[in-house]
Formats: C-alpha cells, structure tokens, sequence
C-alpha cells in the first residue's frame, strides 16, 4: 500500500563501430564468385523486442504520477541501434526497419548516505577524463565558498564556481573562474551559486568542450555556461551567452558546417521542489556569432519540452525528452519535414460501460465508456492524500470533450520597472503550450510541486491540497476567454483506477505543427494595452 504523502516528500528529496581489417600479408584468399538470389529475403530487422512493457508501479518514496517518468538519462549505440535509457524505461531504436522496442529498468536499491563524505564531495568533486588526440585531460568544476570550508567566514564572502583543467604531462590544474555569486546577483538570476556540474564532455578533432550544470533553487543559482580547450593554441574560452540566462544545460551535441560548430544544447529550470521545469527546449548556438535559435513546443516539432539528452550522427540530431524522441536533419532543422519523432505513450484496455467522471474530485458521472479500442493514458492522481487510503483516478483521452467554463480569466502583471511588455502573463491554460492548432502538454511539462501540493492542472483548488482538476493534461480548444472567465472545451475525462493496468508503448507523431493564431494573442495585447496607460 502507497502511503508517501505530499509532507513527506520534500524529506525523501532531501535525504536523497566494429570494422574488419584485410590482412596485409601476401595476397587474399580467392573467394569463390556467387550471384545473389533475387527472391532470397533480407532480415532488415532487430533482434526481437517488446513493443509494450507494463506500466510500472510507482515504489514506497514515490508519488503515484511518477509512474510516468520516461525521461531518458542517457543514450548508447550499436551498429544496429540507438538506446535510450532512464530510471524506469528503456527505449530502443531499431535502424533498419525504424522499429522501437521497450524493456522496463529494474529499479537501484536504496543506499545509506554518507554525508560526511558527500558534503567533502561538494567542494571537491572527482576528476573526469577524456580524451582527444590520444592524449588524456582531466577536469572538473567546482564552488568555492566559504560554507564549504572548516571555518566558514562572513555571508557577504564571494562564491566562485571554478573551472579546473589538468594538461597531459602536467599535476596541477589550470584553474579559470567561470562567474561568482556576484555576477549572479548581477544579473538578478539569484544570490548564491549553486553547486555545479559537468554535464557532458565532449571531443572533436583539436577541440574539448564542456557543458556546465548547477544547483537552482532557494536563490542558489548559476550562468549557462559552455567550456571550450582549444589543443593547439592551449587556449580555454568560456561562452555563457546571455539569452540562456540561468536556463541550465542538461546536455551537449556538437555538429560543423564548413568548420563552424554548432553547439546544441538541452535546457531546463529547477527550483525548491521542482527538479524539472521547462527552460528554453533545445538551443543551437553558434560561439562564433554569439547567436542562438530555440526549438520548443511551440514553434517547432520538438516532442517535449526538455530535451534531457542529445546524439549528433552524422547529419542527424538526435532529441530525447521526458515525452518521446525526435530525430532532425540538423542543416535543416527549421523545416518542419526534417523532423521524424515519436511519442512515449501509456495505453490501456478500458471496460464496457466505465464510468466517465468531468474533473478529479466529481461526485457523479457524465456518462460511460464506450471504447472498442485500447484508450490513451494521460495521468494518475489521488483523490484524497489525507489518509493512507488508496483513491486513484486515471485521466484518459476523451475525443467527444467536455465543454466547461472556468470562473478565472486572463491577467497580467507588470514587473517592478513598469515595462509593460516585461510582465508576467497569467491565465488557467497557462502550463500548456499552443502547437498552432490545439494546447497540449507533453509529461516533462507538468511541474511534479514536491512540496506545493503537486501537480496543478485546470480546475478549482482547495485548501486540503486536494484540486478538483478537470484536466492535467488532456488537449483542450480555448473558446472564450476574459479577464474573468474562460470558456475551453478539454478532451480528456477521468475513470476510476482499480483494475486498469495499463502499458506503454511508443507512438510515431504524423500530425504537423499547425499554422493558426494563439487564441490568447489577442487578450494578452489588450491587456499589455491597458497595463501602458
């Protein structure tokens, strides 16, 4: 029985390519000449795989949603395919017939902290090794701040987060400054440094790069910031372009055209109980220029809204996210047919005659479910975290829709300078994002509010953290909004739990971005025109 609740949990957070050789001795063995049997059939296949694995249970420190985590934290490749792997799920692509393939991941066994060890970590973490040239370098970065120290000095002492670089042949590193908590604090991003990271490391031929992570939350904060070594010239750059702000970098893919690089970078926020929050998607970014696009949800394919890992392969990009992978045609990346993706999805067999409820805390139902085919899954919430009773709907995919309308309408804020086109936008359908012809919200765009009483969706809230959500990530129609209300029709509805096991399978994404307006361009104009009077 699931007995985590929502005040135990910020607790559990905080305690937690083969080639052959021709021999060049003396001539080849003659081979025997054959012609090929034109009827002989090929395998253009992979070796077997499952094309659905189970929904898995959520454990004793999970939430019941997060049996929805698919995020893949890394990626592998074979001469036949390419892996992407997370805590839960494993997703393979087969190359010669484009085929996906799932295994579930066994879940890793918890281990007692040693937290002496790992707060001594913090101010000095391992090396990492890599290689370019047939030469190893070693590097690494990391804060200095007093609070790391034995004996910490005054609060207004400057946090330094230190990019550190050992040469082959060399004992001692070169040490570079990346950015302090003044710069921070500067820019208004925060007003301490989170501890960093590395995030990827990467080789080309005379070239080390290094994305570099950080810690984001309670104002510990950071500068997006790429590492470059230049071999020859033994030379150390650091980019932190200021259109990425304090977005962190989650990984990095490199590609040239015509010996100009091209970083690609996955970005993401956090915050105090919110490990994953959408930044700017996937960024290309030219060091060169000092230039950078972005690729969301909103203005391009891209099948989630943060990409957690990259794989450059020749002409092709690979993107993963927490919602699917999509692979791209980099050099033309702006057209939307250079875009091949697909979506993780949760599928299950719905029985005869289910009762259909309009919202999550709904004392009746609007009807029964008439499914002759297997039913979309979209989310899992507990109706009452009060008691350790298990109480769980499953939201599905509700093509009819339900037309409702919602007692808040659209507002907005403007910011401390009074600039009105620098404030905040806020209305119910705000979390999801406009893909030119419905709003739609991928999983990774759901902020998991470990300790803000969860998820949030469209509906009424209450004071038992309990919201009667009409939907947390169903597709909806804005039909009329106001300042005061606004009126959507939802395509999503939601059944009791008991005795649906669902399953997950991938999706192949045909529909194209769609080309109509924003719905709410033109309330957000109107009241972006009052806010200047």
């Amino acid at each position: 029985m699931r007995v985590l609740r929502w005040g135990w949990v910020s607790l559990a957070i905080a305690l937690s390519a083969c080639s052959l050789n021709q021999a060049a001795n003396g001539p080849a063995t003659p081979v025997e000449e054959t012609t090929a049997d034109p009827t002989a059939e090929v395998d253009v296949s992979c070796a077997p795989m499952d094309s659905q694995v189970p929904l898995q249970p959520a454990t004793d420190i999970e939430l019941p949603f997060e049996r929805f985590n698919f995020r893949p934290t890394s990626i592998s490749e074979t001469d036949d395919t390419l892996t992407f792997a997370g805590s839960r799920y494993s997703f393979t692509f087969c190359k010669r017939d484009r085929s996906w393939g799932i295994e579930t991941v066994a879940p890793v066994p918890e281990t007692e902290e040693d937290y002496a060890e790992y707060y001594e970590s913090l101010g000095d973490p391992d090396y990492e090794t890599i290689e370019v040239n047939g030469q190893l370098y070693k590097a690494r970065v990391r804060l200095n701040a007093s609070w790391l120290k034995e004996q910490p000095g005054s609060e207004n002492d400057v946090e330094q987060v230190i990019f550190e670089l050992i040469k082959p042949g060399a004992t001692e590193p070169t040490s570079t400054v990346l950015y302090t908590n003044g710069d921070i604090i500067d820019r208004e991003l925060g007003v301490s440094a989170g501890i960093p990271t590395v995030t990827r490391s990467l080789a080309t031929d005379d070239t080390l790069w290094w994305s570099i992570g950080f810690e984001q939350g309670e104002g510990a904060s950071g500068l997006s910031t790429v590492v470059q070594y230049e071999v020859d010239a033994r030379q150390i750059k650091v980019w932190q372009p200021d259109d990425l702000g304090s977005a962190q970098i989650t990984d990095l893919a490199i590609t040239e055209a015509q010996d100009t690089p091209t970083l690609w970078l996955g970005t993401q926020y956090s915050g105090e109980g919110n490990p994953y929050l959408p930044a700017k998607g996937l960024v290309a970014y030219q060091p060169a220029s000092n230039t950078l696009q972005t690729y969301t949800v909103e203005n391009s394919p891209l099948i989630g809204a943060i990409p957690t890992r990259l794989w450059a392969v020749d002409q092709q990009l690979w993107v993963a996210t927490g919602n699917g992978v999509c692979e791209v045609d980099w050099a033309t990346i702006k057209t939307d047919d250079s875009w091949s993706c697909w979506r993780f999805t949760a599928m299950a067999d719905i029985p005869q005659g289910q009762d259909l409820y309009a919202s999550l805390l709904a004392d009746a139902p609007i009807g029964q479910l008439d499914a002759s085919e297997p039913v979309e899954v979209l989310w899992l919430a507990d109706q009452d975290i009060s008691t350790p009773e298990v109480s769980l709907l499953y939201e599905i995919n509700y093509p009819p829709g339900i037309t409702t309308q919602l007692s808040q309408g659209a507002d907005y804020y403007v910011g401390p300078d009074n600039k009105p086109d620098e404030g905040y936008f806020w209305w119910p359908g705000h979390d999801w994002s406009w893909n030119g012809e419905r709003f739609v919200r991928p999983w990774d765009q759901v902020a998991v509010n470990y300790v803000g009483g969860g998820p949030n969706g469209i509906g009424n809230t209450s004071a038992n953290y309990v919201a009667d959500w009409k939907t947390m990530r169903g597709e909806f129609d804005l039909l009329e909004i106001t300042a005061d209300s606004a009126d959507i029709k939802y395509y999503s509805a939601w059944i009791d739990a008991d005795d649906i096991e669902p399953w997950v399978t991938v999706t192949e994404v045909t529909n194209p971005l769609g080309d109509q307006a924003n719905p709410t361009d033109a309330i957000l104009a109107e009241l972006k025109q009052q806010a200047s009077r």
